[in-house]
């Protein structure tokens, strides 16, 4: 110290010496600065618990009313969209021809089928009649529903006659449109179902596939008249058109049975001329039966005198 101090009275004028202070150490300066961060929360203030459990219970007080809110405008809305679908505004139908007749004539109204086409088309297929039904919704509130109904086959002997289709189904009274449909076949007059019969539904389901065999072979359906199912499917009675000839059947061979029939009617006819009946049950042989011979009305005046003058 005393050397610079001489050292800076001989260089410098000034009548005090200053004393700068030792350096300081630039190793601590340094980590001082480059010191990593910290964060320090401030301390959170303490709320006392009965003002704590209070704002607990208005905050679930005011979400529970939000969410009925909600719940209710959610359910406002619903209840207001689904309301005008409840009963549509306009409702055509077509191809509906025994459907307008059947007894469940009523669904068809506007206020008897639902909005919904899947339970339109649920409502249409129960009633048995269709066989297939589309539904095509129209704006507004419109709905067109194509209907395609079971073709007749044979007509019931009923009062009055009443179109069956091939799966036993009665579709209802008769219409020239069931014997447009049938084309090259012709519709068969079925006996032996009558009506409120306890067996009605077995007669009408047999009559049904018969008559739908039949319609497949135009050829032998042209030659049938009458079929009754009166007596089950082991025996079936036919009524040719001309002659008017019974032939028995049974429901497995029925097809074959006729034909084999129809094939060698005209050599019956021939060989037994009072031919009244033909069983053609059995496989490979017929059983026929003919009428008795006539009786001659004779009257005792033939044998009374002599030859006549």
């Amino acid at each position: 110290m005393n050397g610079w101090r001489d050292w800076l009275a001989g260089t410098r004028t000034d009548p005090m010496p200053i004393e700068l202070p030792p350096p300081a150490d630039q190793e601590a300066r340094r980590r001082t600065a480059d010191r990593e961060p910290r964060l320090v929360a401030p301390p959170a203030p303490r709320t006392p618990l009965p003002r704590l459990v209070a704002r607990v219970a208005v905050g679930s007080m005011g979400l529970a009313l939000a969410a009925g809110v909600v719940v209710g405008r959610l359910t406002t809305a619903q209840a207001a969209g689904a309301a005008p679908e409840t009963v549509p505004v306009d409702v055509r139908i077509r191809g509906a021809v025994h459907l307008d007749r059947s007894a469940g004539a009523g669904i068809l109204e506007p206020a008897g089928l639902l909005a919904d086409a899947a339970a339109i088309r649920e409502q249409l297929l129960a009633t048995g009649i269709p066989e297939r039904v589309s539904v095509e919704r129209l704006l507004p509130g419109g709905i067109l529903v194509d209907v395609e109904e079971k073709r007749a086959v044979a007509l019931l002997d009923w009062e009055p006659p009443a179109a069956l289709a091939g799966d036993g189904t009665v579709l209802g009274p008769a219409t020239a449109a069931d014997f447009a449909l049938a084309g090259a076949a012709d519709l068969v007059l079925i006996r032996g179902a009558d009506r409120g019969h306890a067996d009605l539904e077995r007669r009408a389901v047999l009559a049904g596939r018969l008559a739908a065999a039949l319609s497949r072979r135009p050829e032998l359906d042209r030659l049938v008249s009458e079929v009754d199912v009166s007596g089950g499917p082991y025996r079936v009675q036919v009524i040719l058109r001309s002659p008017a000839l019974p032939i028995l059947l049974t429901e497995r061979g029925f097809l074959e049975g006729l034909e084999r029939v129809a094939g060698l009617l005209p050599d019956l006819v021939d060989r037994w001329p009072r031919l009244s009946r033909v069983d053609a049950r059995v496989p490979d042989r017929l059983l026929v039966r003919t009428q008795p011979a006539a009786v001659l009305d004779e009257s005792p005046a033939s044998f009374e005198g002599g030859p006549a003058e």
